[in-house]
């Protein structure tokens, strides 16, 4: 029979529990039941079993809720390079490019001039496009109808061939 972990903290599973019907993210809430299973006496496989979490992962959670306590449970940032267009501009573009058309199409370079001069961020052509994808634009779009042209003409034109 396998020895439980003993976690040595003043939170109760009580405490515990509601700690985790408060909690917002539902990975720390998650972490926060599988550390009340441990500190109910589970072991940590039971634990990890029960929780869906890996064992070692699970120790790992003990290990920095034992240093840190439940602020230990949350992701800390992760390494990559920063956003060139901050989190706070973003709507501001979004709006900037769904403004009244007045006829106007945007091509991937008039989008990038528009980043640098307005916004100060500084986009590839490939990175432009992934920014538009991740905002939810569509980097297609159909071909404008020319003002003058003759839409019978055309529609006669296509049963004729």
């Amino acid at each position: 029979m396998r020895t439980p972990l003993r976690i040595e903290t003043a939170l109760s599973e009580r405490d515990l529990a509601r700690l985790a019907r408060q909690e917002a993210d539902p990975r720390v809430r998650q972490r926060l039941l599988a550390i009340r299973l441990v500190v109910m006496g589970r072991t940590v496989p039971a634990a990890a079993l029960a929780s869906g979490l890996k064992q070692r992962q699970l120790r790992n959670w003990v290990h920095r809720f034992q240093a840190e306590g439940v602020e230990g449970l949350r992701d800390r940032p992760r390494p990559g390079q920063p956003k060139h267009l901050p989190a706070r501009s973003e709507k501001a573009f979004q709006a900037r490019l769904r403004q009244p058309g007045r006829g106007i199409i945007l091509r991937g370079k008039d989008i990038q001039r528009l980043l640098r001069e307005e916004f100060g961020a500084s986009y590839s052509p490939s990175g432009t496009y992934f920014l538009l994808h991740r905002l939810g634009f569509s980097s297609l779009s159909p071909r404008p109808v020319h003002p003058s042209s003759n839409q019978q003409a055309q529609a006669d034109f296509k049963k004729t061939r």
